[in-house]
């Protein structure tokens, strides 16, 4: 994207506009060092813009009969593709059509500004054949999501002002049959940190996808219970109890990546 070697960036933050009719793309990203205990950068950051001209295909190798998005400008060199997951939901794929694996601190998750609740349904295509085979115990997830929604929905005790909710996410399996037995999440809320215990189930289906894959934690408590939908072994993403998508806002995804150590 231009943008020079020796230029220390700890996240990029993205505006992408895409105009239907003429199939036009406008991008402005804001990057550089985050300014601790804030969602900004260091005096501001550094500021590109680019434009161009995006096609759509149709990808069902990885992850069923998808959409994608490719975005084509000769200020972008290669070209950078993103897989359409609802019309609130896109995420960006390696040159392998492969989700793009984030931090504990961010993700490769773009939140429409302007949400259509109606379309933030769990998509029809993800499939995730490869946690159900998943033998490797524990696995990790990480992530920062927004607060106050999923506080509300699920009883946090969240402050007026909490912005952001930090997650740590260990799953468990039995060393012999490899089935899912216990999970521990770190939870940290307005930056009080607390450790929950219990047990998770995978399951196979959702109201628009028999296929799909969904991690769930306290499946017997439903007040407890954490829904998140698979979109591969690799990035998981939250769900609200009726199983629609939990849309982000300009800072964070409701997210979660494998941990780097933990592939």
């Amino acid at each position: 994207m231009g943008i020079p070697a020796n230029v220390n960036i700890d996240f990029i933050r993205w505006v992408l506009t895409l105009q239907t009719g003429s199939k036009n793309f406008q991008v402005e990203i804001n990057y550089g060092e985050g300014e601790p205990n804030t969602p900004g950068f260091k005096n501001g950051g550094l500021k590109k813009s680019f434009e161009g001209k995006y096609t759509l295909s149709e990808d069902d190798k990885h992850y069923g009969k998808c959409q994608l998005y490719h975005l084509k400008s000769n200020q972008l060199v290669p070209e950078l593709t993103l897989l359409r997951i609802n019309e609130n939901l896109y995420h960006f794929l390696t040159s392998q059509n492969k989700l793009m694996i984030g931090t504990g601190g961010w993700s490769y998750t773009l939140n429409n500004k302007e949400p259509d609740l109606k379309e933030s349904k769990s998509p029809s295509f993800l499939l995730s054949s490869n946690l159900l085979k998943e033998i490797v115990s524990p696995v990790v997830f990480v992530g920062r999501t927004p607060c106050r929604e999923f506080a509300a929905e699920h009883h946090l005790n969240a402050s007026s002002t909490c912005i952001k909710l930090k997650w740590k996410l260990t799953l468990n399996r039995d060393a012999i049959t490899h089935q899912p037995t216990t999970y521990s999440i770190r939870k940290v809320v307005d930056n009080k940190p607390k450790d929950v215990t219990g047990r998770w189930v995978l399951r196979k289906g959702g109201p628009s996808n028999p296929d799909a894959v969904i991690v769930q934690l306290d499946p017997d408590d439903p007040d407890k219970s954490i829904l998140l939908i698979a979109g591969d072994e690799n990035v998981l993403f939250f769900l609200h109890k009726d199983l629609t998508m939990y849309v982000g806002d300009n800072n964070f995804s409701f997210t979660l990546n494998r941990a780097s150590d933990n592939k």
